[in-house]
């Protein structure tokens, strides 16, 4: 990138690398008397450092909210209504696995996500 007078310009982040998946949202249908549901979404967040965070986040544009959890707290009632209404119940044995110290790589929940939804998550990174 050129910047002022020419100059190359490096654009350099302190900020740490992660990829995010998008590996649950509750399906698109009608809440009561006929307005649109709120949707609600789930995100495993890898950071360079090889540990996950949970994204939670609902609704829609500008009235949209969200927060980033630990694995023990994603596993507490609260973040486990919100992924159950976000259709990933079959995220939790991953979260406990994680809980209890174990290993879960990012390519075990792209193939499990391929097989239940015949399609690739969203990921950014």
């Amino acid at each position: 990138m050129t910047g002022f007078l020419g100059h190359d310009v490096v654009m350099v982040s302190s900020e740490p690398k992660k990829r995010i998946l998008r590996l649950a949202s509750s399906s698109p249908r009608q809440g009561d008397a006929d307005s649109p549901a709120w949707p609600y979404d789930v995100d495993f967040v890898l950071n360079e450092g090889g540990l996950w965070t949970i994204g939670l986040s609902e609704g829609v544009g500008h009235g949209a909210a969200g927060r980033v959890v630990s694995v023990e707290e994603a596993l507490q009632t609260r973040s486990l209504a919100h992924i159950v209404k976000a259709e990933g119940s079959w995220l939790v044995p991953y979260l406990r696995r994680l809980q209890a110290g174990g290993r879960v790589t990012e390519e075990e929940l792209v193939e499990d996500y391929l097989s239940r939804h015949g399609r690739l998550p969203r990921a950014t990174a």
